[in-house]
């Protein structure tokens, strides 16, 4: 997986995102980029934010379930409380969308566990 986005999220995904997927780390790539300081964006600011707004959060629950700011960044991310279909859509995936920890799940229940 190689994602792009801004370089104050990399830590985040890194460390916590990964992880929490079980996802293998040396198939995952970060590429951070920054808007120009011109346009406004506050690398500093944003960097702060991001901390205690999302990496902060996630570090004591990493699937979002428990967590209130988290829970409610969710809930303002869906205001027409849409859901998608992907437990149906891909069974393989049930366990882990299902999981809300707060440890983190088995090697052996996402569908990528034999990955190198």
């Amino acid at each position: 997986i190689t994602m792009v986005s801004f370089s104050f999220k990399q830590r985040r995904f890194e460390t916590l995102h990964t992880p929490a997927l079980q996802w293998p780390t040396d198939r995952f790539k970060y590429v951070g980029y920054d808007p120009p300081a011109s346009t406004g964006f506050n690398l500093e600011e944003s960097t702060k934010g991001e901390e205690e707004n999302a990496a902060k959060p996630f570090e004591l629950d990493p699937y979002g379930c428990h967590s209130e700011i988290l829970q409610n960044k969710r809930k303002g991310r869906n205001p027409f409380h849409r859901t998608a279909p992907y437990q149906l859509s891909c069974p393989e995936m049930k366990d882990l969308l299902s999981h809300c920890g707060p440890e983190l799940i088995s090697k052996d229940m996402v569908p990528w566990s034999g990955l190198q």
